[in-house]
């Protein structure tokens, strides 16, 4: 299949103009066909019009309303698309050719540089082809004011001397002047200066200010006046040559071309090596980014050399890879203390199956040994991943807790009881009363885990206290218990992920439940702290807003 030559700009003006030609042809060819039928029609209704009854004359009549309109609105709409029809084809042709913004955009350099220099000097032409155009209209101005002022001064002197034709010869010969003097009747007095112009000088009476004529090749300023030569009425014609002035707005353009052309040369030199300096940072930036590696998070861009507002693009990012080097250790070390963690109960399923595998079949006990603790360490895998899953989804923004204003002595009550039952060697007390805003579900949930963790490490008979308390804005409940107690190493870091201390009070446990109460906790607006001392017990208190405001109302 031949390649289709795209048209150059030449042919698609001459496309352009041919199919403007047949669309206009086609319009005016139905335009005369519609009017040729509208005539026919109209001639036979007059003729039944004539021909008809009164009765049937008015009907007539009204189809003669209604073949007008019909008509008009006929040609009306006709134009209508023969208009549209013109201006999609103006479309296409602006499209064909391109505009400005286009053909710059399409052969604009990809570098930032390169581009920002081409805008510059975008700028800096339409300001110097707008500061030209002053300019030359100024000249223009001025030149034609001296025209003017120039055969004003040389009428007034002419008819200060009584139109003297030695006075009008000198005038024509030192300013370039062409001088005429007419009688009424049209006859010549006497003319000097530009020979053989006079006659076929556009001089009329109704020109009451001096007015430009282009005459051949050279432009001319004319001025007529009535006046008179001794007693007689007489016409002053007066043109003067503009050669001089031409040729100076000439050189004023050409000097303002050159200006142009060498101060756009100069400007992209100047502000493409100006704008490849200022942009050398984005070019370090782009580098680092391309060369950063998770071995190399700690790196981070200095910005003593920079002196511009890329100093904070550079501080954004420096601080963004603080915020990915901090959530990489964590996942690391997430992921690193869960297989830790999940290490261990797996060893003791895979102990137990080889020992099913190999003789528990035939010993009851042996097997049932090994069913129960395949059994608990499998419940207990379930409830790691659970709390595991549950950290992962309030990273992830997924935990969004459902506010309301909450009385929280009789929801720790009813915490209080579930436990009494299941702990009865332990002594549980409440006191206290609090109002919160927050979420009653999370509540019961931070109140399970630490009285839950209260017990684990509180003897039987050991006494846990839960208080409630407000202070100003603020609610909170506390669990105190008389247990074992931490150190204070160990109180710092009581609520990070699988952090268990000491292992000398061989309690069983993920060391995640303070860690999730702690994300609970600041969901809803509030916090947890510690308080502990060795073999003198913990105490772990909740702060939470006193008050908020429901969703859609102002507080």
């Amino acid at each position: 299949m031949p390649l289709v030559r795209p048209m150059n700009k030449r042919e698609i003006k001459a496309e352009y103009k041919r199919r403007k030609k047949e669309l206009k042809y086609e319009y005016k060819g139905e335009k005369k066909r519609r009017k040729y039928a509208y005539r026919i029609r109209k001639e036979e209704l007059r003729y039944q019009k004539k021909t008809a009854s009164d009765e049937a004359r008015r009907g007539v009549k009204k189809a003669l309303r209604a073949e007008k309109r019909e008509y008009k609105k006929e040609a009306y709409l006709q134009k209508s698309i023969y208009m549209e029809k013109r201006g999609n084809l103006k479309k296409k042709k602006r499209e064909q050719l391109g505009s400005l913004v286009q053909i710059v955009a399409e052969h604009a350099p990809e570098s930032l540089a390169g581009s920002l220099t081409l805008s510059y000097m975008l700028i800096f032409l339409i300001f110097a082809l707008l500061q030209g155009m002053f300019v030359i209209a100024a000249a223009y101005y001025i030149v034609d004011r001296r025209a003017t002022d120039s055969v004003l001064t040389v009428a007034a002197t002419l008819e200060a001397s009584e139109l003297r034709q030695d006075v009008a010869e000198r005038l024509a010969e030192e300013s370039a002047l062409n001088i005429a003097v007419y009688r009424e009747d049209g006859t010549l007095v006497y003319a000097y200066g530009l020979s053989g112009l006079e006659e076929s000088l556009p001089y009329n009476e109704k020109w009451e200010e001096p007015f430009s004529h282009r005459h051949q090749t050279e432009l001319l300023r004319i001025y007529s006046k009535k006046t008179e030569m001794g007693a007689e009425p007489v016409w002053l014609n007066i043109a003067k040559s503009m050669k001089t002035e031409t040729a100076l707005l000439s050189v004023i353009v050409n000097l303002l071309l050159v200006s142009v052309v060498l101060a756009l040369g100069v400007s992209y030199f100047v502000g493409y090596r100006t704008t490849r300096k200022l942009l050398r940072p984005i070019g370090v930036l782009g580098r680092a980014m391309e060369e950063m590696s998770a071995s190399r998070l700690s790196d981070r861009l200095e910005t003593d050399n920079i002196r511009t507002e890329l100093v904070e693009v550079v501080e954004s990012y420096n601080h963004m890879l603080d915020k990915i080097e901090d959530a990489y250790e964590r996942q690391k070390q997430f992921v690193s203390d869960a297989s830790h963690e999940l290490r261990t109960p797996l060893a003791v399923i895979s102990g137990y199956a080889d020992i099913l595998s190999r003789w528990g079949g035939e010993d009851p006990a042996v097997r049932q040994e090994a069913v129960n603790a395949i059994v608990s360490q499998a419940a207990g895998m379930q409830k790691l991943l659970e709390r595991l899953l549950y950290i992962a989804r309030s990273e992830n923004g997924r935990v969004r807790p459902e506010l309301a204003q909450v009385e929280l002595s009789g929801l720790c009550g009813e915490v209080l009881q579930d436990f009494r039952m299941m702990y009865p060697d332990r002594d549980f007390q409440l006191s206290g009363q609090a109002s919160a805003w927050c979420d009653s579900n999370l509540v019961r949930q931070i109140l399970t885990i630490l009285l839950d963790n209260s017990v684990k490490f509180t003897a039987a008979g050991g006494q846990i206290q839960l208080n409630l308390s407000e202070e100003g804005e603020t609610a909170a409940f506390s669990v105190a218990d008389n247990g074992v107690g931490m150190t204070e190493e160990v109180a710092a870091h009581a609520f990070e992920r699988f952090y268990k201390g000491d292992s000398s009070h061989n309690e069983k446990g993920f060391g995640l439940g303070l860690s999730i109460a702690k994300i609970l906790a600041e969901a809803m607006g509030g916090g947890i702290g510690v308080v502990s001392a060795p073999q003198e017990g913990s105490t772990f208190t909740v702060t939470l807003p006193k008050t908020g405001t429901e969703p859609g109302k102002s507080s």
